[in-house]
Order: C-alpha cells, then sequence, then structure tokens
C-alpha cells in the first residue's frame, strides 16, 4: 500500500508511478485506510464490572501523536474519512453477541 497523500504533498520516491493493483480499496478511501491502520491501537475503552468493554473511540491526543510518528499529515477531508472509519469500527465492536 502506498503512503497516504499529504496536505500539499507532491510526488515521493515512496509513490509508485504506475497505479497501485487491486487491493479491494477504492483509490479515494487509501489515504483514510492508511492512516486509520497508523493509528488502530489508540481507543478508549471503559470496562464494566461483568468484564465486558464498550469502545468509546479514538483517543485523538493519541491518534495524532500516531499520525505525527507515522510521517502522516492528513488533510481535513482524510480526517473526516478516518472518523467514518471509526464510526463503523464502534458499531461493529460495541455490538452484543
Amino acid at each position: 500500500m502506498r503512503p497516504p497523500r499529504t496536505q500539499g504533498a507532491g510526488a515521493c520516491a515512496a509513490c509508485p508511478a504506475e497505479d497501485p493493483p487491486d487491493d479491494g480499496l477504492w483509490p479515494e478511501h487509501v489515504d483514510a485506510f492508511a492512516a486509520f491502520l497508523a493509528v488502530a491501537g489508540q481507543w478508549r475503552c471503559t470496562a464494566l464490572p461483568n468484564g465486558a468493554l464498550i469502545w468509546m473511540g479514538l483517543d485523538y491526543t493519541a491518534a495524532q501523536a500516531g499520525l505525527t510518528l507515522a510521517g502522516l499529515a492528513p488533510c481535513a477531508e482524510t480526517w473526516n474519512d478516518l472518523r467514518q472509519i471509526e464510526a463503523g469500527a464502534i458499531e461493529e465492536l460495541n455490538l452484543v453477541r
């Protein structure tokens, strides 16, 4: 997977010159998915007395640090897309099974 585009970034040495292979993601979602993967361990959870977890969402301070350490600076549109991924993940993680 190629690195996400950053605000104002041009071509970089790590970006392939040709189209990347089909990896199951639409091209407009690749940047947000890569950013989400960079911070996927930065969740806020609450434990219930029965041991179950309630997933609250990403810890945005930790997510910002994770994105910075990964060398990513997502634009506002990519950040909003990442938050959409987060919302879907919260819904799935909090399903009662």
